[in-house]
């Protein structure tokens, strides 16, 4: 045998060693730099979840502190005018108030002059709710500073059995004796309008003292000793704790008053979707690694055969030499087969991985870059529906919104579900009789069941319910269409039934069917999205699979539950069990007064829109209505039109505030080019007029985000696409609102020798 044979022969197990640990190795190194990955994004979306919550509970603060101080700014001038007057000349110079002081104080009607002694010599009844302060003497005699003599000091208390904050500032004698107390009280119920925009099922706002004792709001009675600021400064806190909890606490002390204005959010409510995310990265950082190690498996397994190949190929080459090197042939190019092999699945799963990602972006790109093309078809559809004269072109024009329909209904529907998962739907909750959701349901579906030949009905109830009535009507419209589309013959029915248990009353509203019902294995994946049975075609005209996912959602937003039965065969009953708050009463409806018409003509919109398209069939629009519109591409260019600017320098134009538009209403947008986006360039405008100017926000964004960031301004928000008849409706309700408020604004600033006598009060006042 040659020598070059020895050492194939010899150490066979060493040369298929040393590829099977390179293997392992490599494979080891992919999945640690993968994991090293997966946790520093995974840390740097922690540090960012934690940056927008305390973002947040800013500017919360901010705007809490702001309509706080409006309400308070009255009271807090009542005080300041009399005790001001008072301080100095004691509690004897209270007869000496002027006649407009005098008025001021009787309008009021919540001013209480305490004595030193904490005895009431005038106003109402005034009761100090804190324990140390329940006589009223510890507010008025504790030592303070000299600073804090002249201050106005805060407390929680009743007025007249009323809560309310009280608001009072010491009273000296002319030798700086102190003599008593003036005191003016802000009942809570002024607040009410300015808590409840806040309202949230995590965060929470409120009034404190600088010792952490709340005032008003729906916070934590008590914070404990608040961090020392000046007047008008913002502070955010990370790691406060609330009730023995962690929370981010955004504070900002009120400008004048030593108050200060909470913004409360829980860490577990910020960080909940942060962890979510991490459990799902996780999720796919194990699959990475197991798909790994099977490709390492794979590698080991291939190189362990091509081990025992040469081998057996060697043990050959001592009998046939030639034989042995067809072999070793033979081998080599398996090897580089499998090699190659090896490289095609490596490429194939780093492009599935990449085609992942790229259909999330794709989905969500495409779903805002086809509202923009459908917003344009509706509007120009709309325009061409009302010029065509000939029978046989209004035909073909019907087919095509019979099409644009088509293609609505996914995308609405898509934006649906974005809107429930982006968390901005606040359910309205009132006492709704159940037969009336009944006859809305029998109202919409009638139709479709009588088209397949089946049988609807509701069975009679007179059951009143705590729900949002517009979204169970919702819910049960789904399980209605469901249960009429998989059904062939039969009927559908619907009924409630008492259900008793610890927690209170509650009743299960149910939808039958005689259907072909649900295999019990899929019981649990039919509310998942885009889950359909039977449908492996995704034959539009059966849905699209987003009926029971929407259910399901909103279910858990009202708190509701939904169950589920079936018979495969025989039919389904779905039930949503709801509270119950007693029986219908009958009542008579009072009447509602309309508000007055809008003239089109005497109304300029402004648009602002940068798709040439989307701004020409707006414009067009809006035309046909007889509305003046000025039409803008950007933020900038819209601002330049109203405040008479001009766009490269930003200087004012000589004698341009003559000429300057003054719109109605701005229908724009959210996405512009340059800095602005929608709702700012909204801001600005009523900036530079000294006046808000109502704002129409038309948007093909669905973004959780982006949907919270218009909702919470005062714009109204529609997405696209928008029919025509709704955006029409929805201009003329701001518009009239608008013209309600100007009217009420011009009675307001009538003058004083106009006959009325609440306003000859008032200014007198």
């Amino acid at each position: 045998m040659p020598p070059s044979s020895l050492p194939l022969a010899a150490c066979p197990g060493r040369l298929a060693a040393s590829p099977r640990m390179l293997v392992a190795f490599l494979c080891a190194l992919l999945a640690l730099l993968g994991t090293a990955s997966w946790a520093a994004v995974t840390a740097l979306d922690y540090r960012d979840t934690l940056d927008r919550a305390e973002k947040d509970a800013r500017e919360a603060a901010i705007l809490f502190d702001s309509h706080a101080r409006g309400v308070l700014d009255a009271s807090v001038g009542l005080l300041e005018q009399v005790a001001g007057r008072m301080d100095g000349r004691g509690l004897a110079s209270w007869g000496q108030r002027t006649l407009p002081e005098a008025m001021a104080v009787e309008r009021n009607g919540r001013v209480t002059l305490l004595s030193a002694d904490g005895t009431a010599l005038y106003g109402p009844t005034v009761a100090f709710a804190e324990p140390e302060t329940s006589d009223g003497l510890s507010l008025l005699v504790r030592p303070l500073s000299p600073e804090e003599e002249r201050r106005i000091l805060p407390a929680f208390g009743h007025v007249a059995g009323q809560p309310a904050i009280l608001l009072a500032r010491r009273i000296h004698t002319a030798a700086g004796v102190f003599d008593g107390a003036v005191l003016v009280a802000v009942p809570l119920a002024a607040l009410e309008p300015v808590l409840k925009p806040f309202d949230a099922s995590a965060r929470s706002v409120g009034l404190y003292r600088p010792d952490g004792v709340r005032l008003a709001g729906a916070g934590a009675p008590s914070l404990g000793p608040l961090p020392r600021l000046e007047a008008g400064t913002i502070r955010v806190d990370a790691k406060w704790m609330v009730n023995g909890k962690p929370s981010l606490l955004g504070l900002k002390r009120m400008a004048g008053l030593p108050i200060l204005s909470a913004v409360t959010i829980p860490r577990t409510s910020v960080l909940d979707p942060w962890y979510v995310r991490m459990e799902r990265g996780l999720i796919v950082v194990v699959a990475g690694v197991a798909a790994l190690a099977g490709l390492s498996l794979l590698g080991a397994a291939s190189l362990q055969r091509e081990a025992l190949a040469r081998q057996a190929l060697t043990e050959a080459n001592a009998q046939l030499e030639q034989a042995n090197v067809q072999l070793e042939q033979r081998v080599e190019e398996r090897t580089a087969a499998l090699s190659a092999l090896n490289v095609k699945l490596s490429r194939a799963l780093e492009e599935k991985e990449r085609a992942n990602q790229a259909k999330g972006r794709f989905l969500s790109a495409a779903n805002h870059d086809l509202r923009q093309p459908f917003q344009a078809l509706r509007l120009f559809h709309h325009i061409l529906m009302e010029r065509l004269a000939n029978t046989r072109d209004h035909a073909i024009a019907e087919k095509m919104g019979e099409a644009l329909d088509a293609g609505e209904k996914l995308l609405h529907a898509l934006l649906e579900v974005a809107t429930l998962d982006a968390g901005v739907v606040r359910p309205q909750l009132a006492d709704v009789p159940v037969s009336a959701v009944f006859e809305d349901l029998l109202a919409e579906f009638r139709g479709m069941a009588a088209e397949k030949g089946l049988v609807l009905r509701a069975m009679p109830t007179r059951m009143v319910i705590r729900t949002d009535r517009t979204l169970l009507t919702r819910m049960l419209g789904d399980l209605v269409r469901n249960a009429i589309r998989f059904t062939d013959e039969g009927r559908v029915t619907i009924g409630c039934r008492h259900q008793g248990s610890r927690q209170g009353r509650w009743l299960r509203v149910e939808v039958w069917d005689t259907g072909t019902g649900i295999p019990p294995e899929q019981l649990d994946n039919i509310f998942e999205d885009f889950v359909q049975l039977g449908n492996p075609e995704r034959d539009r005209r059966q849905g699209l699979g987003l009926g029971l996912a929407k259910v399901r959602r909103k279910a858990a937003l009202l708190g509701h539950a939904v169950e589920v039965r079936s018979l495969q065969g025989h039919g389904s009953v779905f039930a949503v069990s709801v509270p119950v708050v007693g029986t219908e009463r009958v009542s008579t409806a009072a009447p509602v007064q309309d508000a007055d018409p809008v003239v089109a003509g005497d109304r300029l919109i402004l648009v602002v829109e940068d798709d040439p398209i989307q701004r020409d069939a707006v414009r067009l629009l809006l035309e046909s209505w007889d509305y003046r519109v000025v039409v803008a591409d950007e933020g900038e260019t819209a601002l330049a039109l109203i405040g008479g600017t001009n766009p490269q320098s930003g200087s004012p134009k000589a004698g341009s505030m003559a000429d300057t538009p003054v719109p109605d209403l701005i229908v724009s947008d959210f996405r512009l080019p340059g800095r602005l986006t929608g709702v700012q360039m909204v801001a600005k405008v009523g900036e530079r007029l000294g006046r808000p100017v109502p704002g129409l926000i038309l948007t093909g964004d669905t973004a959780p985000e982006r949907i919270r960031e218009a909702v919470a301004t005062g714009c109204r928000l529609l997405h696209k696409p928008v029919s025509p008849e709704e955006l029409r409706g929805v201009i003329a309700s701001i518009l009239s609102e608008r013209g309600l408020s100007e009217r009420g604004q011009s009675e307001r600033n009538r003058p004083a020798d106009s006959g009325e006598p609440a306003m000859e009060n008032e200014s007198a006042a």
